[in-house]
């Protein structure tokens, strides 16, 4: 599976917002879609497993988690 893929599917349950079913954007904004602070935190942890990273304090920023894109190029 392309590594967009496995993003957008780790991503979906953060996002209470998200109608079931509705596409995910690459360049959609994920706080509109229901993701916060706390959930970042779980998304990290689950971002680092997924793709067997490790992401320095450094780089995680809200910028980091603003769209699909970002948060690919954050584990990319």
């Amino acid at each position: 599976m392309p590594p967009e893929q496995r993003l957008l599917n780790l991503l979906r349950p953060f996002l209470r917002l998200l109608p079931a079913g509705a596409d995910l954007p690459m360049d959609a904004e994920l706080g509109k879609l229901g993701l916060d602070s706390l959930q970042s935190i779980d998304l990290l942890m689950a971002l680092e497993q997924e793709f067997g990273v490790t992401i320095p304090d450094e780089k995680i920023t809200v910028d980091s988690f603003a769209t699909p894109a970002d948060v690919l190029a954050l584990v990319s």
